[in-house]
């Protein structure tokens, strides 16, 4: 039997269970305060988490709100939206515009002369070696070149279609034979095909018969053996009794912040309005999102008095230092604005007890009628205004280095401080333990001694009894 199995035997005392007590009792207060310094530092590392998390989000809403077209956005309605179609973007001088369409943009089309090759001709038919050069209005060029027994009216196709930026080809079989077709990518005279040119070819090749010269068209479009199916032409539109042309039927450079696409010639009108809500809105998501944080670090900094509980950073210095330069920032007046806009207070804007924003709406409004682009320069000066003020602080605190991600670390190497001292406190209660166990042992042993001492005494005393009643 070993000795801590055995522990008790002699002196009836139930050693185990009193040395298991007397090791819990010195472990308690020491393992309470471990264990209590470990679900602070982790309460404190989840509730910095929360902090950060809070300030990058609001770091996020500002981003979406640090340009002033933000702050601003435009309707546009067209009268006949078969004629034109609109789109706006940024920032768009409210206006009504009478808009002529006097000829749409198109591309050009030349097609090989009917029966050109003759007849039983066919697209895979050998036309003969040599370089095909096609010049555009504008005098750039593009040559490709057949060889012997691939330079047919397909090889060519594929050839311009695989390596042109300018001109898509096709064949089609017309039911004179095949054509090939010549159409430009791009709308506008200055895209279209000045010229198509044959060079290297041996003198009866077929490929010589592929030659084009716009300046000899004839009143039908016939050049050497392409016909021109359909003129290059720009765009002509009248806006507000302004001629304008261009290459493409995508207007995007004549009404100041608007996109137009020309689809039919005739006349209609394009009106540009504001809508007004939109920078009460943008005013309303800066509050939303500033009063978001504000909430959170009232939370991680809250202390509930019925209950006698503080949350994880109740007077933690971190905390109160985001808390005061959110005040701050918002107090301070917008450098270079002197006018009747200056800070939030002049729109309405008050902080309440809690520290949150509240928004009187009515002057609110009042200060957009009035004056929308110094409220809108309030918010989105790039030097000092509100929004750049909050990214400033959001990258202090969730940057490079920042102050909450050195707090982490430092307590998360406490927690491994603790470890370490739960570890040694481990070691050291085997060995209180250990020291117990050796006490009471020798402790038991000498009580069983003094229990046979006692028991021999007893039969001796109990012996002289006997012989003298005898």
């Amino acid at each position: 039997m070993s000795t801590i199995s055995a522990m008790g035997v002699g002196s009836g005392i139930d050693v185990r269970g009193l040395v298991d007590q007397l090791v819990a009792a010195e472990r308690q207060p020491q393992e309470q305060r471990i264990a209590r310094q470990e679900k602070q530092a982790k309460d404190q590392i989840s509730a910095l988490g929360r902090l950060k998390n809070a300030l990058a989000d609001l770091g996020k809403a500002m981003d979406k709100m640090k340009d002033p077209a933000s702050f601003r956005a435009f309707d546009v309605r067209v009268l006949n939206e078969s004629i034109v179609s609109a789109s706006v973007r940024g920032n768009a001088p409210p206006g009504s515009y009478e808009v002529e369409v006097q000829q749409l943009a198109q591309s050009q089309r030349l097609a090989t002369n009917a029966g050109l090759f003759g007849a039983g001709f066919t697209a895979t038919d050998q036309l003969g070696a040599g370089d095909v050069t096609i010049t555009l209005k504008d005098g750039s060029t593009e040559t490709f070149t057949l060889a012997d027994g691939a330079s047919s009216l397909q090889d060519l196709q594929n050839q311009i279609n695989a390596n042109s930026s300018n001109v898509r080809a096709s064949v089609i079989n017309d039911g004179q034979g095949p054509r090939l077709t010549f159409t430009s990518l791009k709308t506008g005279e200055a895209n279209g095909i000045d010229a198509v040119s044959v060079s290297g070819a041996a003198g009866g090749a077929l490929l010589n018969q592929l030659a084009f010269d716009a300046s000899t068209m004839d009143g039908a479009g016939v050049s050497g053996g392409f016909t021109q199916l359909r003129a290059a032409q720009d765009a002509i539109l009248v806006v507000d009794g302004l001629t304008i042309t261009r290459t493409s039927n995508q207007v995007n450079d004549v009404i100041d912040g608007v996109d137009l696409t020309l689809t039919e010639e005739g006349t209609t009108r394009v009106g540009v309005t504001e809508k007004e809500e939109t920078a009460r809105e943008a005013v309303q998501a800066f509050v939303d999102a500033y009063n978001a944080l504000r909430r959170q670090t009232n939370q991680l900094g809250s202390f509930n008095a019925d209950a006698g509980t503080s949350a994880a950073l109740n007077g933690d210095s971190t905390l109160r230092g985001v808390q005061f330069q959110m005040g701050r920032l918002l107090s301070n007046p917008v450098a270079g604005m002197d006018g009747s806009v200056r800070i939030l207070a002049d729109l309405g804007i008050s902080t309440q007890r809690d520290g949150t924003l509240s928004v009187d709406q009515a002057r609110l409004d009042a200060r957009l009628a009035e004056d929308p682009d110094e409220v809108i320069r309030l918010f989105t000066d790039k030097d000092d205004g509100l929004v750049a003020r909050m990214q400033g602080m959001v990258e202090q605190y969730t940057g490079r280095d920042n102050i909450l991600d050195t707090r982490t670390k430092s307590l998360e190497r406490s927690l491994r401080g603790l470890e370490d001292q739960r570890d040694r406190l481990d070691y050291r209660m085997e060995r209180v333990e250990a020291r117990l166990i050796a006490q009471f042992s020798a402790m038991d042993a000498m009580v069983a001694q003094m229990n046979q001492t006692s028991q021999f005494l007893d039969n001796q005393l109990q012996m002289i009894t006997n012989m003298n009643k005898k």
